[in-house]
């Protein structure tokens, strides 16, 4: 049986919220904006159903306004710091990386312990030396083998071994690209395997695999459009070789715009690209339960994915911000619309458990520095 994700939420309706949360986020100096992201996620997540129940969002504005001040405090020790005092700097960035890992999975857990489903809250129950070897350890240690490769094919190169040195680069390549593709896929398993909802926990197998053959497609869709982008200019230029000495020359300006739009174009195509296919891999290996199992299917396709991109970027452009509302509430609405639990959710029964996990801070610090991880 599939159970279809549908989100209820209208522009107009949301655009009241909106505007009344931005005069007064303004006002009060942005003290008020924890009590707009609280009502701005119940009605997101009040306007979203699954079998006929909806979701609801439990967090309260004080937690998140501690949890901003505190960030906020962060972000300006930083600036003054890297002003002024560029050692101090460097130590607080030390100190920030060495956080990241225990903001993200702290982060992971307030999220999910303010979520709940049919009265059931959802946890995370990721271990704290578990993200420190995702998000820190692996990377750490895969870049470290990839500058110690190139640092050795530079020399060869700068020793006269052309053939050696090159090799060797170019085996830093393909190193540093498969290590990539590898701790993303750690990344996304350390995640999908802790969430639970209630006394039911969430299990996925996570190929490494995919996560390549994704990434290495994207370069090829790269390169192919990058071929089509240099045939078109070589026959809009025609024979005004001018253009590439004379900044004045009527060509140019038409190249230099046709650059900008061509990469503009190529990033959104490369970003819809990848985040379908991951996003479709990922929930179709998501199990919930053991008995019985219920199971997540997600089916993005990339022009669909493509075409809310540009839109949303026309609808921002034109009315200069003021359809943001509107673009929340069409993105919200479709990843809905490509999102299913297959399964017979009216035998569903979970239990859920006391929720400790009331601190905001790691969450807002996480947002302040940008360092949210998706995979929806």
């Amino acid at each position: 049986m599939e159970n279809k994700v549908k989100f209820y939420g209208q522009g107009k309706e949301f655009f009241g919220i909106w505007i009344v949360n931005m005069l007064l986020s303004s006002a009060t100096l942005g003290i008020y904006s924890a009590w707009a992201k609280v009502r701005t996620n119940q009605y997101f997540y009040g306007n979203t159903e699954i079998a006929g129940d909806r979701f609801s969002y439990h967090a309260l504005p004080q937690q998140i306004l501690i949890g901003r001040i505190i960030a906020a405090v962060c972000v300006v020790v930083w600036v003054i710091a890297n002003q002024f005092f560029p050692i101090a700097s460097l130590a607080l960035l030390a100190v920030g990386v060495g956080l990241m890992p225990w903001l993200l999975r702290n982060n992971a857990r307030f999220d999910a312990s303010m979520t709940s489903y049919r009265n059931v809250r959802f946890g995370f129950t990721g271990k704290l030396a578990s993200a420190y070897l995702v998000f820190l350890g692996l990377p750490v240690l895969c870049y470290l083998s990839v500058g110690v490769v190139s640092f050795f094919g530079g020399s060869q190169l700068k020793a006269g071994h052309f053939g050696l040195g090159i090799t060797l680069l170019l085996f830093a390549i393909v190193l540093g690209f498969l290590a990539y593709s590898w701790i993303a896929s750690k990344v996304a398993s350390y995640y999908l395997n802790h969430y639970t909802y209630g006394n039911h926990h969430f299990k996925a197998e996570v190929s490494w695999k995919i996560f390549a053959k994704t990434y290495l497609q994207s370069g090829l869709i790269w390169f192919g459009l990058s071929a089509i982008a240099g045939i078109i200019a070589l026959m809009v230029i025609g024979t005004d070789v001018g253009v590439f000495t004379s900044p004045v020359s009527g060509s140019f300006p038409l190249l230099i715009i046709g650059a900008y739009l061509f990469l503009a174009m190529t990033v959104m195509i490369i970003n819809a690209f990848i985040r379908t296919r991951i996003r479709n891999y990922l929930f179709g290996q998501v199990e919930v339960g053991d008995s019985p199992v219920y199971q997540l299917a997600s089916r993005m396709t990339v022009g669909g994915l493509l075409y809310l991109i540009m839109t949303n970027l026309a609808l921002l452009i034109v009315t200069i911000g003021i359809a943001t509302p509107w673009v929340k509430v069409r993105t919200a609405a479709y990843l809905a619309n490509v999102t299913f639990v297959i399964g017979d959710l009216s035998q569903l029964q979970a239990e859920g458990e006391a929720v400790t996990q009331n601190n905001a801070v790691a969450d807002e610090v996480a947002n302040a520095f940008d360092l949210g991880v998706g995979i929806g």
